[in-house]
């Protein structure tokens, strides 16, 4: 028995077998514990990076004070190893499942809720202010995606940048990769219970952040899911909010074409593109 399989058996009481879960080019290694019937009773997750660890931590921790959002309950941490112990959410990944259209509206009025109560946690540090932080960023993924998008098109990205719309905004927690690929749904007499996984991007950032990975996928296909997700947040942006969706929708393309010219991924590369010509032709995030 390895010292995983005995750290892992010491929290949960019991003999598991661990199973390789993550996704190969996934920024962490993840195992789904299993007990001997072949149940998933926890998932282990081991970061490559301290400090997504510690976050990803943290905010588990904090989320699961009332009122406790559906998000998997951290059963036990060991920080020589980078690893968390997360109990199994109950349902099937909502990307596997067939969903009928007020199944996935009231999915996405409940991650708006949840994007609530992302509101309510406290940030502990916030030194530098975002405006400047975004205008880093921007610079920073200018250079990268330089080698691959066209000059055309990147002038067009330099010339729509306007960081300034972010002046005197502060950072909230964010997943940061809210998207039904990070759903699971459990069946319930009510209706679908959403809860949301893997925070391993998590950290302080601009909150509109989580609204990207919804508006460039699922909210194209069906408008009426990003209604639903304002039901659930409470409110619509206003229009100073719209200005800043749509310069985190052109730093979202932007990062998304120059990861994917870097690694060769044509899926990425055409994606980001697209981001970045719906938002330079006026279709900016609702």
């Amino acid at each position: 028995m390895d010292e995983r399989q005995r750290f892992v058996e010491s929290r949960l009481g019991t003999v598991v077998q661990l199973r390789p879960a993550g996704h190969p080019d996934g920024e962490a290694s993840v195992w789904r514990v299993e007990s001997r019937e072949g149940e998933a009773i926890a998932y282990l997750k081991q970061h490559r990076v301290a400090d997504k660890w510690r976050r990803e931590q943290t905010i588990l921790e904090r989320l699961y004070e009332p009122p406790a959002p559906a998000v998997p309950e951290l059963l036990a941490s060991e920080p020589s190893r980078l690893e968390l112990l997360l109990r199994a959410c109950p349902g099937a990944p909502a990307t596997a499942i067939p969903l009928t259209p007020p199944a996935a509206r009231s999915l996405h009025e409940q991650a708006g809720r949840f994007r609530r109560r992302l509101d309510a946690v406290a940030v502990d540090d916030d030194p530098v202010p975002l405006a400047d932080a975004l205008v880093r960023r921007l610079e920073s993924w200018i250079e990268r995606a330089r080698p691959g998008l066209s000059a055309e098109l990147l002038g067009r990205v330099v010339e729509a940048l306007d960081p300034g719309v972010f002046e005197g905004t502060t950072r909230r927690w964010c997943h940061r990769d809210l998207a039904p690929h990070n759903w699971i749904v459990q069946p319930t007499a009510h209706g679908p219970r959403l809860w949301v996984i893997d925070f391993g991007q998590a950290r302080p950032d601009a909150w509109l952040t989580d609204v990207l990975k919804l508006w460039d996928d699922a909210w194209v296909r069906d408008p009426t899911l990003a209604d639903a997700f304002w039901r659930g947040y409470g409110r619509e942006p206003d229009a100073l909010e719209r200005a800043r969706l749509r310069q985190l929708a052109l730093l979202h393309g932007l990062a998304t074409a120059a990861w994917g010219d870097r690694h060769a991924h044509a899926g990425f590369s055409h994606h980001g593109r697209a981001i970045l010509t719906r938002v330079l032709e006026g279709s900016a995030p609702p």
